[in-house]
């Protein structure tokens, strides 16, 4: 009898052991139900499942999550992704209920200045996207920092979001060569004086060789489709006249309510975030622009896949680098803009994210 009950109690243990490892290995290494580690990542952190959308805008800023989105990166979680319109990101980052669609976001470096550099209610990640400006000309030339009074003064020059970033970013290379610029409104008018750049707004459309303009300012991936249907050629780049390896042009950010509950979240965006700059050296070019094109709502990108050559994906200078170790170079390329455009982008140190420990430079 003593025999038999040793027996049934070992057995009984044997059976209690197992179901306790079997819920274990349902659950993960880190005890996360869903079995995939969901928002310990890297730091550890609340082990919730994540909810997020995630919006940027058309164009190059859309490359910056395009192995995510052509992955369909979850992170454990349940996360949408949708690229939109360029004009349209700023609805989704400010609210009149105080409760934004956008957890995380990618926007202009100016406008996530203006509408959320209090830190309030995002941080910034880090930068994206360092510079995708280039001058197109309808005869051969190269624009460089020697020659660059002598190619602009006098000249009427056409450019996209004259008062925007784009707009911005050209007055303050101007500015801080010393060249005076005007900006007009008619079109048709004749300069006054060979020593002033005469500036104008245009769209997408007027960028064309049968325009009144000598010089035209326009992004990437948009400027290879101009110089490869028309006569248009590239004569200079913005972001080497501006010096010091481009500027941050566009920005990641992320609400603080998202950082401070999911900590592991984050940490693995930003990870994939970061990667993703090398995935585009060699993703096929089709992978790329199905990964914008399937996140647009039906709507068709500013880009075609032929336009996606390695050489424009280096254009557009995707890359990140994280806001505590590039907010003095923010900082100081918001105040060369808030010069020129007359209007103050500033930053509180609120806004910067930092992972703990991390160091702010």
């Amino acid at each position: 009898m003593k025999k038999f009950l040793a027996i049934a109690l070992s057995a009984l243990i044997f059976a209690v052991c197992a179901v306790f490892f079997a819920a274990c290995g349902e659950r993960g290494n880190n005890g996360d139900e869903t079995g995939n580690n969901n928002n310990g990542g890297n730091n550890g952190g609340a082990q919730q499942t994540v909810e997020a959308d995630v919006y940027a805008p058309d164009g190059a800023p859309a490359l910056a999550l395009a192995q995510l989105m052509s992955e369909e990166m979850q992170f454990g979680g349940t996360v949408g992704y949708n690229v939109v319109n360029a004009s349209t990101i700023q609805t989704y980052v400010t609210s009149n209920d105080g409760d934004p669609q956008a957890e995380l976001a990618i926007l202009p470096v100016n406008l996530a200045a203006k509408l959320l550099g209090t830190g309030e209610n995002y941080q910034m990640l880090g930068a994206v996207t360092h510079g995708n400006l280039y001058i197109l000309g309808k005869t051969e030339g190269a624009i460089t920092s020697a020659n660059l009074a002598e190619s602009f003064e006098g000249k009427k020059v056409g450019c996209l979001q004259l008062n925007n970033f784009v707009g911005y970013v050209l007055r303050t290379v101007l500015s801080n060569a010393g060249i005076k610029f005007e900006i007009r409104q008619n079109k048709g008018e004749i300069n006054d004086t060979t020593d002033t750049v005469y500036l104008y707004d245009v769209s997408g459309e007027e960028i064309t060789p049968a325009s009144g303009f000598d010089l035209m300012i326009a992004a990437e991936p948009a400027v290879t489709r101009k110089t490869n249907k028309t006569s248009l050629q590239v004569v200079g780049d913005l972001q080497a006249l501006y010096g010091a390896d481009g500027y941050p042009q566009a920005v990641l950010v992320a609400k603080i309510s998202l950082i401070e509950e999911n900590p592991g979240f984050i940490a693995d965006f930003i990870e994939a975030v970061d990667a993703n700059a090398d995935w585009l050296k060699t993703a096929p070019a089709k992978d790329i622009y199905d990964a914008v094109a399937e996140n647009l709502g039906g709507a068709t990108p500013t880009f075609n896949e032929e336009d996606l050559t390695p050489e424009v994906i280096g254009r557009c200078a995707v890359r990140f680098e994280a806001a505590q170790d590039t907010k003095t170079r923010v900082t100081t390329f918001l105040s060369e803009l808030s010069e020129v455009a007359e209007q103050t982008f500033t930053m509180s140190d609120a806004f910067f994210y930092a992972p703990k420990g991390a160091v702010m430079s």
